[in-house]
Formats: structure tokens, C-alpha cells, sequence
């Protein structure tokens, strides 16, 4: 890691993180091949829960369901290393980028960062998954602006992903992990306006929220663009002119390859751009997945940056 120690934040303008030693690299008490076990003991409690709310003869097997599938899959993950064995892959992906990294961010600004960007963290029903992220790092792209991203690595599943954001290796099973990330950097000019971009669902929610449109069918296909205001319809109309404005016929072209690779979902708060999405990788493989994880964030982070000149 280069000597840098103050860095750009979206958060907090510029922040001190410090340096964090290395990861323990103790031997787990259960071997790696335990680690498939992880998801389906915490299926398991999903049909405890349905019996416990909605049976009232089967509610104390429904209990017992819940309970032994929570507890195995949490002990299952802690004996095997699994969570630590993510977090160190997410740690060595940050290094080969001489990114800065902090395992942990703290309770308080993870909640400031749910407030800044919070359409990130809903689940639309037909429409996108809420991320987790647990890290972050802060570090320099390869044009020279300073860039902040969240990182999340969890235990996955074949479906998670889709077949556009799915990568599957020649011995990969239906398990793995997925990589929720999410990107901030600074526009060298303020937009005048909050354009969120997620992957299209259901229509407008009331008269002043709008779906717009672009040119793009394909564009309008993958991406759901919405411009809400507390003003009347004439200052909407008013801004949707502007949004459209910052969508010029590059970015769009480059956003529907990165909804391709990464299920792309975008937020431009006046000049910061936040840019989010997720990789899935089907194999449980620590050699595979700490190669996958290093390429997925560098990967990432260079596709953040890629449409800065576009919209700006």
C-alpha cells in the first residue's frame, strides 16, 4: 500500500481509515468440505418459520426446525473459517489494487451510507435485490480519480445471480459466493439533479414519479429511471428534460453492458455518481474464488469509472 492516508469520501468528504494488520490464518476446526452445508441447514429454517407463524398443532416442530437450521448454519460457517475466508479474499482483492481497506464499517456510517443511497438497500419485488456490503476501501482508479467502494462477499446459490450475472466453472456445484459491491467518486461538474437508475420492474408510484423513457428500447427494457419531486408537474417536466440530458447515447450504451455483467444499478446525486451491483461465482473453491473475487472488484471498479466523461 502506497504511504497515502488521507483519502476522498463520499460520506464524510475525506476521511483517516487506518492501516488494518493482516488476516489470522488459523486452521478451522471443520474441514472446508463442511462448507456445503452452510445453505441448505439455513433452508432448513425457512419451513420452521412458515410452521411456527401459521400451524398452531405443528408450531413446536416448527421451533425446532427454525432453531437447528439458524444455529447449524451459523456454527457451520464459524467452524469452517467460511466468513473469514470471504472476508480475506475481499482483503486481498483490495491490496491488489493498493486499495486501503476496512474490514468492518462501523454501525453508524454503514447507517449514513443506507440513508445516502437507500434505493441500493430495498428489495423491489420483480425488480432488483437489496446489497449487503460489511467492507470498504478507498484508493485511486486507473484515470487518477479517487474512488470509494462497499464490499460484501455471502454464501450463494445457483439462482442468485441469474444467467447474465452467473459464472459457473467446469466443477462448480449449485453453491458458491456472490460479491455485492457499490462505488462512489466525484463528477467534475454538479448535474443539478438525483438520477436513480435500477433494473426496470413495475410501473410509476403516484402522479409525481415518473418511469421515464429514452429513445433506447433496450434501454428502456433494462433500466428503470425515476425523477421524483415535492414540485408541481411543470418542474418535473423540467427535470426530466435535464435527465435526459445527462443520459446521452454513450452512457446508455455503456450502462446495458454493465446491467449485463454486473445486474448495474445507478444513482447520480448532483456531481457524485454511485454505481452498485453484484457478481455470482458457482464453485466453492478457495483458489478459484480468491481469483474470481480479485477479478470481480478490479473488474468492478474500472466499469464504475468507465462512463465518467459520458456523463459529464
Amino acid at each position: 500500500m502506497s504511504g497515502q492516508t488521507l483519502f476522498w469520501d463520499p460520506f464524510e468528504v475525506s476521511v483517516k481509515p487506518a492501516q488494518e494488520p493482516a488476516g489470522n490464518d488459523t486452521k478451522p476446526l471443520l474441514p472446508a468440505s463442511y462448507k456445503k452445508l452452510e445453505l441448505p441447514s439455513f433452508a432448513l429454517s425457512i419451513p420452521g418459520f412458515l410452521l411456527a407463524v401459521f400451524s398452531d398443532s405443528l408450531r413446536p416442530l416448527g421451533i425446532v426446525l427454525a432453531t437447528l437450521g439458524m444455529a447449524g448454519g451459523f456454527a457451520i460457517n464459524h467452524f469452517t473459517g467460511a466468513s473469514k475466508d470471504r472476508l480475506n479474499r475481499l482483503r486481498k482483492a483490495a491490496e491488489a489494487l493498493d486499495f486501503r481497506f476496512r474490514s468492518k464499517i462501523p454501525g453508524t456510517r454503514l447507517q449514513k451510507i443506507r440513508e445516502e443511497i437507500p434505493e441500493f438497500f430495498k428489495l423491489r419485488v420483480g425488480g432488483s435485490i437489496p446489497l449487503v456490503i460489511e467492507s470498504e476501501m478507498w484508493g485511486t482508479s486507473e484515470n487518477g480519480a479517487p474512488i470509494w467502494v462497499g464490499l460484501g462477499a455471502h454464501s450463494s446459490a445457483a439462482f442468485f445471480g441469474g444467467p447474465k450475472q452467473n459464472t459457473t466453472t467446469e466443477r462448480g456445484g449449485p453453491q458458491g459466493n456472490v460479491v455485492m459491491m457499490i462505488a462512489a467518486y466525484k463528477l467534475d461538474r454538479d448535474t443539478g439533479i438525483r438520477l436513480v437508475l435500477m433494473p426496470e420492474n413495475v410501473s410509476a408510484i403516484g402522479p409525481l414519479d415518473r418511469d421515464l423513457k429514452t429513445e433506447s428500447v433496450a434501454f428502456n427494457n433494462a433500466f428503470n429511471i425515476r425523477v421524483t419531486t415535492s414540485q408541481g408537474a411543470a418542474e418535473l417536466d423540467q427535470v426530466s428534460v435535464e435527465v435526459l440530458q445527462v443520459l446521452t447515447p454513450a452512457l446508455q450504451t455503456t450502462l446495458l453492458d454493465l446491467a449485463d455483467r454486473f445486474a448495474a444499478r445507478l444513482v447520480i446525486d448532483r456531481g457524485i455518481v454511485y454505481f452498485a451491483g453484484f457478481r455470482n461465482l458457482q464453485s466453492l473453491d478457495d483458489a478459484v474464488l480468491q481469483t474470481f473475487v480479485k477479478d470481480v472488484v478490479a473488474g468492478f471498479s474500472q466499469a464504475s469509472i468507465s462512463f465518467k466523461h459520458y456523463a459529464e
